[in-house]
């Protein structure tokens, strides 16, 4: 399955790399919500940070996850495995299971109250990180048959790297997800 993600066009890569994604993180938050009941309970609404400061803060934390994402495609594949898809699927894990035991600071008051900041918020971030994978991901420069690499059957300098208009668009609109996302949760 995996492998022919790398035959697909950016906009249909981004797709299933996206739906997976949020499989993955609807399972996890369904499991945390499951057994972890008691977090939902009796937790009184609260203000969460805002302003220009916590904007830079989460530009800088999505910014990082980001570029850890495309650092690791960008640099290595194992077979049809990168480091970069390895960290969307911990970052659909992590998200899930914060989601699930309601772990944020400070925690919602129900889970309608959370749903209602994923799409305001997270949808939007969940969705650069998918974009942000899904441009990247077949542009590894070293490329190599197993894990850990014997040999390299393919190999490419970073001046070999080129992106088709579709992927920059595509890159752009992970941009524009991941900085709106912050000015909506920053100035809520």
């Amino acid at each position: 399955m995996l492998q022919r993600l790398y035959g697909m066009g950016v906009l249909k890569r981004t797709a299933v790399i996206w739906t997976a994604y949020m499989a993955v993180l609807w399972a996890v938050f369904g499991i945390g919500l499951l057994t972890h009941p008691q977090a939902w309970q009796g937790v009184a609404p609260a203000q969460g940070d805002a302003g220009w400061r916590f904007l830079l803060f989460i530009l800088a934390s999505n910014g990082f996850i980001a570029l850890l994402m495309a650092g690791g495609n960008l640099f290595v594949r194992f077979g049809s495995v990168t480091p970069g898809l390895l960290i969307l699927f911990l970052k659909a894990l992590q998200i899930g299971w914060l989601a699930g035991t309601n772990g944020f600071t400070p925690p919602f008051a129900s889970v309608a109250a959370a749903n209602a900041a994923f799409l305001r918020v997270g949808l939007w971030e969940t969705t650069a990180y998918a974009l942000v994978c899904a441009v990247t991901l077949t542009k590894s420069l070293y490329v190599a048959d197993s894990f850990p690499a014997r040999r390299w059957v393919e190999t490419k300098k970073l001046s070999d790297l080129s992106f088709s208009t579709a992927e920059k668009v595509a890159a752009l609109a992970g941009i524009v997800c991941l900085v709106g996302a912050a000015f909506v949760e920053a100035f809520h």
